[in-house]
């Protein structure tokens, strides 16, 4: 989880860590890595697979397949399901993504999955993806490490590596600026 992710940056257990931007990361140095956007996985015979876009709330009278307590995007899906005054209602907890994804290809439910993960079975045609419209969707990652402590050679060439690749994937003139500020 980010919150354990930057603990060990800061005890220095660990000279990089990689983890959302919106767990508290004061202190450490924060370079830009990649962002995602959270979809739902969804078999194209449910009734929302008709559907392209919609906010989160509207999925809470359906069955989810979720992941563990203990992960984050559980946590998160728990607070926005609050804060829409409804609780989450689940068929199964699975493990990984991967594992929700056979949930959904099996008909047994929908998942909130990263787009990139649901773009694998979308190709084959075995879940269709709905947007969801809800702002904390799209997260952002960053790529932590102690500002008052120098990297090492390897651990500063992996920070350079992956703040290089994210700007690659976000496009030209930007590949290099390691400050380079996320697409929106």
């Amino acid at each position: 989880m980010s919150v354990d992710v930057v603990r060990c940056v800061r005890e220095g257990s660990a000279s990089l860590g990689v983890c959302w931007d919106s767990v508290d990361h004061g202190g450490l140095l924060a370079r830009p890595y990649r962002e995602d956007e959270l979809v739902l996985a969804v078999h194209p015979e449910h009734p929302l697979a008709g559907r392209s876009r919609m906010p989160f709330s509207a999925s809470l009278g359906h069955e989810h397949v979720g992941l563990p307590p203990a992960t984050a995007v559980h946590q998160m899906l728990h607070r926005a399901a609050a804060r829409s005054g409804q609780v989450m209602s689940y068929r199964i907890i699975v493990s990984t993504f991967d594992a929700a994804m056979r949930v959904v290809c099996a008909i047994l439910g929908f998942s909130v999955i990263p787009l990139e993960v649901a773009q694998r079975c979308a190709k084959t045609g075995e879940v269709v993806t709905v947007r969801l419209t809800d702002a904390w969707a799209r997260r952002r990652f960053v790529v932590l490490s102690r500002e008052t402590v120098p990297l090492g050679a390897a651990a500063e060439r992996m920070a350079e590596h992956l703040v290089a690749l994210a700007a690659a994937r976000r496009g030209p003139g930007s590949a290099g600026r390691t400050g380079a500020p996320f697409t929106s």
